[in-house]
């Protein structure tokens, strides 16, 4: 894993990938020397609003979508 890398979770069987956690290997100043560290988080309050009646949650999202967006 390189210092920038971006990935969503994956607690693997039975859960699988949490689309909405996630996480970045960050770059910590520890005493005198630099270490990388995983951060993650929960990006599921940072989706839009959908604008329709009856959104759907898309295999492989964390946001709800209207039917035939392409977001």
């Amino acid at each position: 894993m390189e210092l920038g890398s971006k990935w969503f979770a994956d607690l693997g069987p039975p859960f699988g990938v949490m689309y909405c956690i996630k996480c970045e290997c960050v770059a910590v100043q520890k005493k005198r020397r630099v270490v990388a560290k995983v951060h993650c988080r929960n990006i599921k309050n940072e989706c839009p609003e959908p604008s329709c009646d009856t959104p759907v949650l898309l295999p492989g999202r964390c946001c709800k979508t209207c039917p035939g967006d392409l977001n």
